[in-house]
């Protein structure tokens, strides 16, 4: 197997589908909400988290069974979590036939991508991958980090951001003497 390319992306605005409605498809679509995706989800049924966030129009829920045209609206992402191999497999057939970005939870091989355990701390974000070979050491490795990464990354984010933003405006294009100066600061901060 190839080596994944390691990616963040940026999804505001952007049209996603989750087909399924439990408690899998919830925490996805959770997610893609809090990267502004507008998401739409198909199922038909839906627990009480997805019925929540489709009464509060916080999301548009299809109540019905997924059909192959439904990937023809060019949604930009799609996430099958369904217990239904067959709808999955189709899910993945016509997300790979339109070119859109498809991810079948816990069946790597019909995935072109893969969500990995999340470390966040504000705008930090640390992904850990096993490229779909172990989820469950990619959790107990989100939960040694979850300890071990300070709650003060957020802020220490948000102030090296600060930090880049006066350099670009004090010493325009010199983009190695702004780079030496924040990895400086960054340095001297971590080692407090």
């Amino acid at each position: 197997m190839t080596d994944l390319f390691p990616i963040f992306l940026k999804l505001d605005g952007r049209r996603a589908l989750v087909v399924g409605g439990g408690n899998i498809a919830a925490l996805r679509v959770q997610q893609l909400i809090r990267s502004g995706a507008t998401v739409t989800v198909i199922s038909p049924e839906a627990g009480p988290e997805i019925e929540g966030l489709a009464e509060a129009d916080s999301i548009v829920l299809i109540r019905r069974g997924f059909e192959r045209g439904d990937l023809s609206q060019r949604c930009f992402i799609v996430i099958a979590a369904t217990n239904d191999p067959a709808v999955q497999q189709a899910v993945s057939e016509e997300a790979e036939r339109h070119g859109i970005l498809c991810n079948v939870v816990d069946n790597p091989g019909c995935s072109n991508f893969y969500t990995p355990a999340v470390v966040e701390r504000g705008d930090l974000k640390i992904a850990i991958s096993t490229s779909g070979r172990s989820p469950s050491l990619a959790g107990k490795l989100r939960q040694y980090l979850e300890e071990a990464v300070p709650e003060n990354a957020a802020d220490l984010t948000e102030t090296v951001g600060l930090l880049r933003s006066k350099l670009r405006m004090e010493i325009p294009g010199d983009l190695e003497n702004q780079k030496k100066l924040v990895d400086e600061f960054v340095e001297k901060v971590l080692k407090k």
